[in-house]
């Protein structure tokens, strides 16, 4: 599957706007990223509708998470 790079650009113009609009969320994935990527280590997400209803669900790392986690890591640093 090829990448359209007008696509990209795109995406890369909605992340910005995401990211101007929820500057505290980049800042917790950051401090996350630097000593909290341990196996073991609970990652819990909530979201609440203006309704009321709840959603929430969380995960476990394991050994295979961090490599993952590690290699997008690396790649958002080239």
């Amino acid at each position: 599957m090829a990448i359209n790079p007008f696509q990209l650009l795109q995406f890369q113009q909605m992340l910005e706007t995401f990211r101007h609009n929820h500057p505290k969320l980049p800042l917790f994935f950051h401090a996350v990223s630097q000593d909290a990527l341990i196996e073991g280590t609970i990652i819990e997400i909530t979201a609440k509708t203006p309704g009321g209803k709840e959603y929430c669900t969380n995960v476990k790392l394991n050994a295979s998470d961090i490599q993952t986690l590690e290699a997008i890591k690396r790649m958002k640093e080239q």
